[in-house]
C-alpha cells in the first residue's frame, strides 16, 4: 500500500496523504555569525529596511552555549583525527544544483465588515523562485540556497477589524502592493559522525519539531508528516517568505532511541518582505529524545520534547486579552510534553493513531504564564480499496485565559509552528480554540490526490480572543506575529468545510489547489456584518536539478544518487 504525504507548505500538505513510502529531508541546525559588511547591500536598495530589524545586543547566553558547543565539537573532530578511524564510506563525493519554483494565486472573500471597515475581497498573485546548490561527502554535507519572492495586486485596503485575509498581513508588512524580496534561504554545514553516531550541523537551517528522527516505518512517517510536525517549531512553509533559523544541531543515534539538540535563531519571514535578517531578540533552545517503533512500543514511536523561548524584540504588541500597551515583548516560556505515533495492521488496511500534550510555565509580560494544549487523534485506511480512502477523527483543545484580571497568563502559547498544517485556511490559529473534526483522504489515481476536511470550531473560553498567527515575523516594529480578535462574549467560532487536491503532470511539475468555505458563529457575528468567509488558490510547482560532477552513481535529473531528496532544503 502507498499513500503520499507532502512535505511542503503548499496543497500538498492537505492532499498528497497516504501511508506508503515517505522520504525525509534530513534537518540541519547552523549558528549563523553577524553577517559580514560586504553583505548589506545584498538585498538592494530596500535592504537597509531590513536592517533595522536586526538592531540591538546579542544574548550572551546564547552566544555563550553556542561558543561552548562549538569548541565540544572542534574537540571531537580533533580527538577522532588523532585515532584510528574505519574506512571511510565508499559512496563518492556529489556536488548538485536544484531549482524551484512557485507560482500561487489566491482569492479571499472575507467575512464582511461593518461600515468603514477594509475591502474584503481581492485575489493576488505571487512567486516564490529559490536556486541552491549542494556538495555530498563521506564527512561532510554542505548546502546554500538564494530565494526570491514578487508578489502582485497585494490589497492596499483590505484591514479593518484586523487583516482581512493574508494578502492584507503582505501588505502590511510592506507597504506596498508588489512587495518583493531576495535573501539567503539556506547556507548550511553537517559534520557527519564526528564520533560514532554524533552528527553537529551549523549555520542556516529548516527545523521542525515532530520530525527530529525518522522512525524507518514509512506508514508512521506518513502519519508523523501529516499530524505531528511543525506543531511547535516550523519554517513557516506556506507563507511566501516562509522562515528559516541559524544556530546549532546536535543529533546522537542509537539503535533504540534518537536524541537531537539545538539552539538557534529564528530569521524574519512568513508575511514579512525583510526576510532572512536574524531575529536577534529571540532565542530558542530545544531538546527531543525519540524512542522508536519496537524499542518500547511496537509499530509505535514515542517523543519527548522540551523547549525554551525567549523573546524580547522591540515590538509594540500585546496579543491577549488585557488590552494592555507594550512597548517591547516580553516573553519567557517552558514547553513540555510527549507524543505518540503508531500504524497498526487491522483487516484489509491499518488503524492508525495520534496523541500530543503538551504544558507550559513561565512569564508573559511579567505576568505568571501556564498554558497547555493537546491532541488525540485515530483513522483507518482501506489499503486494497478503490482510490484507498482513508478517513480520519480527532481533537485538538489549546487552554484560553479565563480571567483577564488576574496575575496568570493561561492562553497556550505555540512558539512559532508553521500554523497551516493544522488550520488549512488560516483564519484561525492554536490558541484559546476546541477544534473537532473529520478529515478524508483519496487517490483517484497515482498522479491524483484529494482531502476533504470539516471542522467544528470553538474558544475554549469567552474571556479570551479569537487568535490567528503563526509566530514572530519581525524583530522591531508593531507585528508580534499573532493577533487576536474579541469573543464578544461567545465561544462559537464557525464550522469549515475544506478541500484540496494535487496532481501530479510530470516529474518536474505539479499543480495543486485548494477551496474553503467557513460559515461564522457567534464570535464572528459579534464583529463582522457578514458570517461568510471563502478563501481559494490555486499553485503551479516546478523543480529542476542535475549533479554539477558525474558521480560514480548515476541519478535521474533533480534527484541525488542515494534517491534521497536534497538535504536540509524542503519542498515547501
Amino acid at each position: 500500500m502507498t499513500a503520499v504525504i507532502p512535505s511542503g507548505g503548499d496543497c500538498r500538505y492537505s492532499s498528497r496523504v497516504a501511508i506508503g513510502a515517505v522520504r525525509r529531508h534530513p534537518t540541519t541546525v547552523r549558528f549563523a555569525p553577524r553577517r559580514p559588511e560586504g553583505l548589506r547591500h545584498f538585498r538592494g536598495l530596500r535592504h537597509s529596511r531590513s536592517l533595522r530589524h536586526i538592531r540591538g545586543p546579542r544574548h550572551d547566553g546564547l552566544a555563550k552555549t553556542a561558543l561552548v558547543f562549538l569548541s565540544l565539537t572542534v574537540a571531537c573532530v580533533s580527538l577522532q583525527a588523532q585515532t584510528p578511524t574505519p574506512a571511510a564510506p565508499t559512496t563518492p563525493p556529489e556536488t548538485r544544483w536544484f531549482l524551484r519554483d512557485w507560482t500561487r494565486v489566491e482569492s479571499w472573500h472575507y467575512f464582511a465588515p461593518t461600515a468603514g471597515g477594509g475591502d474584503p475581497d481581492y485575489t493576488d498573485v505571487a512567486n516564490r523562485l529559490q536556486v541552491g546548490i549542494e556538495h555530498r561527502a563521506p564527512r561532510y554535507d554542505i548546502a546554500g540556497a538564494l530565494q526570491y519572492v514578487q508578489f502582485g495586486w497585494l490589497p492596499a485596503n483590505a484591514t479593518g477589524p484586523g487583516a482581512l485575509g493574508t494578502g492584507a498581513l503582505y501588505f502590511d508588512h510592506s507597504g506596498r502592493t508588489d512587495s518583493r524580496q531576495v535573501y539567503l534561504r539556506y547556507l548550511n554545514l553537517r559534520l557527519k559522525s564526528v564520533v560514532p553516531g554524533f552528527d553537529v550541523q551549523v549555520g542556516r537551517f529548516g527545523y521542525t519539531s515532530g520530525a527530529e528522527s525518522p522512525s524507518g516505518d514509512p506508514k508512521i512517517e506518513a502519519v508523523k508528516r501529516l499530524r505531528l510536525d511543525s506543531r511547535l517549531i516550523g519554517e513557516f512553509e506556506w507563507a511566501i517568505y516562509q522562515r528559516a533559523f541559524d544556530g546549532v544541531r546536535a543529533d546522537l543515534d542509537r539503535p533504540r532511541w534518537h536524541a537531537t539538540a539545538g539552539v538557534f535563531r529564528p530569521t524574519q519571514g512568513g508575511f514579512e518582505d525583510a526576510a532572512g535578517a536574524e531575529i536577534t531578540r529571540i532565542d530558542l533552545i530545544t531538546g527531543v529524545v525519540n524512542f522508536k517503533p519496537g524499542s518500547v512500543l511496537r509499530h509505535t514511536d514515542w517523543q519527548l520534547f522540551a523547549d525554551r523561548y525567549d523573546d524580547t524584540r522591540a515590538v509594540q504588541a500585546r496579543p491577549d486579552n488585557t488590552n494592555q500597551p507594550a512597548t517591547a515583548v516580553d516573553v519567557h516560556i517552558n514547553t513540555f510534553g510527549s507524543s505518540v505515533a503508531g500504524v497498526y495492521p487491522a483487516g484489509s488496511g491499518q488503524i492508525d493513531l495520534v496523541g500530543w500534550i503538551a504544558g507550559q510555565t513561565g512569564t508573559w509580560y511579567g505576568q505568571s504564564h501556564r498554558g497547555d494544549a493537546g491532541a488525540a487523534e485515530l483513522g483507518y485506511q482501506w489499503s486494497k480499496a478503490a482510490w484507498r480512502p482513508w478517513l480520519r477523527a480527532g481533537f485538538f483543545h489549546a487552554s484560553g485565559d479565563a480571567d483577564a484580571t488576574d496575575t496568570t497568563h493561561g492562553t497556550f502559547f505555540p512558539i512559532m509552528p508553521t500554523v497551516r498544517k493544522y488550520s488549512l485556511s488560516t483564519v484561525y490559529g492554536l490558541m484559546n480554540l476546541d477544534d473537532v473534526f473529520v478529515h478524508g483522504f483519496f487517490s483517484p489515481s497515482p498522479k491524483l490526490n484529494v482531502r476533504v476536511d470539516l471542522h467544528r470550531l470553538d474558544l475554549s473560553t469567552a474571556a479570551d480572543r479569537w487568535y490567528s498567527g503563526s509566530g514572530a515575523t519581525q524583530n522591531t516594529g508593531t507585528t508580534f506575529g499573532y493577533a487576536g480578535r474579541r469573543s464578544n462574549g461567545a465561544t462559537s467560532l464557525g464550522t469549515m468545510l475544506e478541500g484540496s487536491a494535487d496532481r501530479t503532470i510530470s516529474r518536474r511539475w505539479s499543480v495543486n489547489g485548494y477551496a474553503g468555505v467557513m460559515k461564522g458563529g457567534d464570535v464572528v457575528r459579534g464583529t463582522f456584518a457578514g458570517h461568510w468567509l471563502t478563501f481559494a488558490y490555486v499553485e503551479s510547482v516546478v523543480q529542476l536539478g542535475g549533479a554539477v560532477r558525474a558521480s560514480a552513481q548515476p541519478s535521474r535529473l533533480g534527484r541525488s544518487s542515494s534517491r534521497r531528496p536534497p538535504m536540509d532544503i524542503r519542498k515547501p
